[in-house]
């Protein structure tokens, strides 16, 4: 899907469309079509003007039906339109693709006098894609996975970019991979999903848009207006059972109910780190500096180094991460990742690392594949030291459920106690951010990266944390782990 139309695209969405118009002509278009009519939240936010919309809905609020049709109609009536939707999974991509196919089926079966001479190809592989050919120049729509930090989008442009459930996508994607495919087309952006949380750079677009957008149609060199809204569930009256919404709340509790169904966005709901212990933990550290999406710094006499290392399977990022212990608070003075390489060129580039730092722990991930990973580490470091150094050995770190709740409660511990502290590195803020509950085996929570996400560098500062000496938590303050959380830890 690599769409061209070079100066064209640029001109027919800033100069030629005008909104408010399209969208009345479309749900006319809709209500003949397919007998649709908006309840009046679901109008609003189809006949908002705002380049980017962000819709916070809660459950059974219609948030389908109405991106779906909003798709649907803008493919119709838009000759040459490029609409790229977004979800976190293909699964879930696919399902509004769907709901898009079956709306443009029913109005292009052939008997519809509305729409003569269009015609839907559908192309399902190795993503949904959807094209009406019969106007000025074809429509197309298509329905892609945010998954892998967004790779497979990047050089993608469209005239419009819809993302489903958009607090499940990683924050890099919503605001560096998707959000620039509209700096050169004067485009739209429209973001909808269940809240969840005010981490995230969903909940910011949220935050920043809501005052209420212009009546003013915007000029082709204008700023970029956004638009939010909140959409309850209550805003569909015409499809509750309010006896089972009243035995949701009681089942699910006011926090969850609020979230799922009031469309708020709740504080930190599922976070494992606090976001007031990680903010406290920032900090502009001497010698230390962000390059190139690595932390750097030079060993310094007097520094007591330990590191912790998780090594990269299919999808995931190797990281190795060196705290300066001798600090107080502890800081972290390196911190590199990488993705894609073998086994042996892993171990060689970490070998490289460490010497520099001569660690008194490394602490690895020692399970499956990183037992002998670790041993090949342990080698390529032999012909990089002098032989009157101290060896360098690397301890593993069996990973299994109840041993990673029990390293994790000590990062948390760590963070609750003040006792540790990093530069802004913005892929660890978003991994100690993204870091949640959610439910497991047998009634059990478990603990990891938000879907889609990673969880690499959190757990090479946690094991490199581990390997240092843990501080008591600060006097009358009581720290709620993932061990109190019901997660079964055997002491």
């Amino acid at each position: 899907m690599h769409w061209k139309g070079g100066k064209h695209r640029v001109i027919m969405w800033r100069t030629i469309r005008k909104r408010t118009k399209s969208a009345k002509e479309r749900l006319a278009l809709a209500k003949r079509l397919w007998g649709w009519t908006p309840h009046a939240e679901q109008r609003k936010l189809f006949c908002c003007t705002a380049q980017v919309r962000v819709a916070a809905c809660g459950r059974r609020w219609g948030k389908t039906e109405c991106l779906s049709i909003d798709i649907a109609t803008l493919a119709l009536t838009e000759s040459g339109s490029k609409q790229l939707i977004v979800a976190p999974t293909d699964g879930q991509a696919r399902l509004l693709g769907e709901a898009v196919q079956q709306k443009l089926s029913v109005a292009l079966d052939g008997s519809q006098e509305e729409l003569p001479g269009l015609k839907l190809t559908i192309k399902s592989s190795p993503y949904l894609k959807l094209v009406v050919s019969g106007l000025k120049a074809d429509a197309e729509m298509a329905f892609r996975t945010a998954g892998r930090d967004g790779r497979n989008l990047r050089g993608l442009w469209a005239h419009r970019i819809v993302v489903d459930e958009a607090a499940r996508v990683p924050d890099s994607v919503l605001t560096d991979v998707l959000l620039p495919m509209l700096t050169d087309v004067g485009g739209e952006y429209l973001l909808a999903s269940s809240p969840f949380g005010r981490r995230s750079a969903y909940y910011r677009l949220y935050a920043r848009g809501m005052a209420p957008p212009s009546s003013v149609p915007r000029e082709a060199n204008a700023a970029v207006t956004y638009a939010s809204f909140q959409c309850p569930t209550s805003d569909n009256k015409s499809h509750l059972d309010l006896a089972f919404l009243e035995a949701q709340r009681e089942d699910m509790g006011e926090s969850l109910y609020a979230q799922e169904y009031e469309a708020q966005f709740v504080d930190d709901y599922g976070a494992v780190f606090r976001e007031e212990d990680i903010t406290a933990a920032i900090a502009a550290l001497a010698g230390v500096t962000l390059r190139d999406g690595e932390i750097h710094s030079e060993p310094v006499v007097g520094g007591i180094y330990v590191a912790g290392i998780d090594w990269g399977r299919k999808m995931d990022f190797s990281v190795v991460a060196i705290l300066d212990a001798a600090a107080h608070p502890a800081r972290l003075v390196h911190l590199s990742r990488w993705q894609g390489t073998g086994w042996d060129r892993q171990a060689a580039a970490a070998a490289e690392i460490l010497v520099r730092y001569a660690p008194v722990r490394i602490l690895a991930d020692g399970s499956s594949i990183g037992d002998p990973v670790a041993e090949m580490l342990e080698k390529a470091m032999v012909p990089l030291r002098l032989p009157s150094d101290r060896p360098l050995t690397v301890e593993r770190f069996q990973f299994g459920a109840e041993s990673k709740v029990r390293l994790i409660d000590t990062l948390t511990v760590g963070l609750s106690a003040r006792a540790l502290q990093f530069p802004p590195h913005r892929t660890l803020l978003a991994e100690l951010r993204g870091f949640e509950y959610a439910p497991g085996m047998a009634g059990r929570l478990k603990m990891g990266a938000r879907s889609g996400g990673h969880d690499d560098c959190v757990v090479a500062l946690a094991l490199a944390w581990l390997a240092s000496p843990i501080p008591a938590p600060p006097p009358g303050k009581r720290i709620l782990l993932g061990s109190q959380m019901g997660l079964g830890v055997r002491e």
